[in-house]
């Protein structure tokens, strides 16, 4: 009995919230790849998809926050401003900046058109909202599949 529990116990301990708030990204980002390609045919989606992406978006800055904090990673201080260096100029955190930065460019498109993205003349927009999310859905499973390494 007393195994069990401190495997339980162990278990939480290893899970963090990066780790949770992550997958909880990628779950999303899976429904907005979907809901993206329907954008074409059904105009009402746009809201439901902006919903998306700005869940998506909070989840991606509360990532960043617990990385930088010390409450659930270890931290990356060797100085004042030498942490914020450091772990910007990794490959991870680079990686990690392209999806905050394509889902606000997606946001900003699909609030300038609103429904009327659905419209012939608005197809290129229809399609970077596509690869948008697909390049961010992309990046964040390289990242994945990096921290597995």
């Amino acid at each position: 009995m007393t195994s069990v529990l401190a495997q339980q116990v162990s278990l939480l301990q290893a899970i963090s919230p990066g780790i949770i708030l992550f997958t909880a990204t990628l779950v999303l980002f899976a429904s907005a790849i979907t809901l993206s390609f329907l954008i074409g045919s059904k105009p009402s989606v746009v809201k439901p998809l902006t919903g998306v992406l700005m869940i998506i978006l909070f989840l991606l800055l509360g990532t960043v926050a617990i990385e930088f904090s010390n409450a659930a990673t270890p931290s990356y201080t060797f100085g004042e401003f030498a942490s914020l260096s450091e772990a910007l100029s990794t490959h991870r955190w680079l990686l990690f900046q392209l999806p905050i930065l394509l889902v606000l460019t997606t946001l900003m498109i699909l609030n300038v058109y609103g429904e009327k993205i659905a419209d012939r003349n608005a197809t290129a927009y229809r399609v970077a909202v596509t690869i948008s999310i697909a390049i961010s859905f992309a990046a964040l499973l390289s990242i994945a599949f990096e921290s597995m390494i």
